[in-house]
């Protein structure tokens, strides 16, 4: 199970499915070769792309190169001096299942004697998905412990998530540094002007190191020769390593574990730590990732709440607003065509996974200068974003909601949207909406850069908008739970206040009435 040697990774190419080690899979990336690779699940792509680019950016720097089209040999060769000059004379530390606990693994610090791992650890997982950083208390969507104990590749994949991506999780069960907090998120923000797998990670690779020189100067202490792989030194769950002596593309781990052999696959044991891998709590997460942006209100790491990447958090990336510092990958190289926004993460909680959520907002040529450029075009197009989705919060909360409420309520003169139960209902019956208008935001945007008026610009926008939510109050009557004999005037009053609120706010918009 040597990633250097051995074909672990399935690789769709467009004339075949093939298998490759981890130089020949870098290759192939260069060579822009590869389709997909069907053994990543979704919510694993993110954090394997991340982690290729970090190891090939480490490797060309150490080897005084710029240009990731390299050969396989030239990854082998470059790895290797790599784990050597970090103190792992052979392939342990690129090896999946090493009998002898007190030698690297891949992404498994060793223990620090044969005493301390036979007292410390603990069965974790006897399956890949089971060792998975998503956290799943019942078998809704994805079933629990499915995974073939015996293929190397998906415990690979795996581990490599848990490491990269996890949070804290109770007592001695720490998180990433490149996290806001133990309950953060790492969220993966970037421009995409192809999203194959190796156009990506070569634009992306490029980018990493133009940064670098930038990740070497204060307020970031880094060292040009720091440690890169977070593995090889042996971790007694006490001690942390300091920020000072990584290299700024460190390959972190978060949690002690090991893969051991058992019957004819393996299973992984872990072992609690009291201290972090890596002391960084006082960054908060703001460690110089170029995939992450940064909340210049807390000075840390964004941290996606459970609601995921709604609309108005991705117009507040997009436009570097809402407190935002955009992440170093977001930014549109210059040149022509079109090419994507695009955002992904895994939410979440206090002990629990808020979903896997993603974006990709195709930004058009013609959008493409005015939106990472600079000037009046830019901010206007910033302020009518702004006012779209104004106008979808005001059509919900001012017309759609009190209808609902009144609909609910029966027709009263005044509605009570403290009541519970009722305005469970109507969060219910209202979602439909939100939901409904959210895809067709960014598309409505573009379409008004041929549009020098901002109210005639925002008029088909209010259109369409009015017409998902009086779709969503018709629906709503014919779920309603009312008696007959106020059905009548629950719906009339609905759709008085609905009306009468767009004329209230929107009456430039409102067509009059005969």
């Amino acid at each position: 199970m040597n990633l250097l040697l051995e074909p672990l990774f399935r690789v769709r190419l467009s004339e075949q499915t093939t298998r490759a080690n981890l130089p020949e899979l870098l290759a192939l990336l260069g060579e822009d070769r590869v389709d997909s690779l069907p053994g990543l699940q979704r919510h694993q792509e993110d954090a394997f792309h991340i982690f290729l680019c970090y190891l090939a950016g480490a490797v060309l720097d150490r080897q005084g190169r710029a240009e990731p089209r390299q050969p396989a040999e030239f990854w082998l060769d470059g790895i290797r001096a790599l784990t050597h000059a970090e103190g792992c004379d052979n392939d342990d530390a690129w090896t999946l299942v090493v009998d002898e606990p007190t030698r690297p693994a891949f992404l498994q610090p060793p223990a620090s004697n044969r005493t301390v791992f036979t007292k410390d650890y603990k069965p974790k997982a006897a399956t890949p998905d089971a060792l998975d950083v998503l956290q799943t208390a019942k078998n809704h969507d994805v079933k629990a412990a499915r995974g073939d104990r015996q293929e190397a590749e998906a415990w690979c994949y795996a581990l490599l998530t848990l490491q990269s991506q996890i949070g804290f999780l109770g007592a001695g069960n720490q998180g990433i540094a490149r996290m806001y907090g133990g309950f953060g998120s790492r969220p993966c923000v970037t421009w995409q002007q192809h999203r194959r797998p190796g156009a990506r990670w070569l634009r992306d690779v490029s980018v990493l190191l133009t940064q670098r020189k930038t990740l070497l100067e204060e307020p970031y202490p880094y060292l040009p020769d720091g440690k890169v792989l977070l593995w090889i030194p042996a971790w007694d769950g006490q001690t942390s390593l300091a920020l000072a002596a990584l290299d700024p593309f460190f390959l972190e781990i978060a949690r002690r574990i090991r893969l051991v052999a058992a019957g004819s696959g393996c299973q992984a044991l872990a072992a609690t730590a009291s201290a972090t891998r890596i002391a960084a709590k006082e960054q908060r997460g703001n460690l110089g990732d170029p995939w992450i942006p940064i909340n210049s209100k807390t000075g840390g790491a964004l941290t996606v709440p459970a609601a995921g990447l709604t609309p108005d958090l991705l117009r507040n990336l997009l436009f570097d607003d809402g407190g935002f510092s955009p992440a170093a990958m977001q930014a549109a190289p210059t040149g022509q065509g079109a090419g994507w926004f695009a955002a992904a993460v895994l939410v979440r909680g206090q002990g629990t996974t808020d979903g896997f959520h993603e974006a990709a907002i195709r930004v058009p040529e013609k959008a493409r200068p005015v939106v990472f450029g600079k000037g009046a075009g830019r901010d206007r197009l910033a302020g009518l974003s702004k006012k779209g989705l104004e106008t979808a919060a005001t059509i919900q909360y001012k017309a759609l909601r009190p209808a609902l409420f009144a609909l609910m309520e029966g027709g009263p003169e005044s509605i009570h949207p403290d009541k519970t139960e009722i305005s469970h209902w109507v969060d219910k019956a209202a979602a439909s909406y939100s939901h409904d208008w959210s895809p067709h935001y960014f598309d409505w945007l573009w379409s008004t850069l041929d549009q020098p008026d901002d109210t005639a610009a925002l008029k088909p926008w209010f259109e369409q908008l009015r017409t998902l939510a009086e779709a969503t109050l018709e629906q709503a009557f014919a779920r309603v739970p009312l008696r007959s004999g106020r059905n009548y005037r629950a719906k009339t009053r609905a759709r008085g206040m609905f009306f009468g609120s767009l004329f209230k706010h929107f009456k430039e918009h409102m067509e009059a009435k005969p």
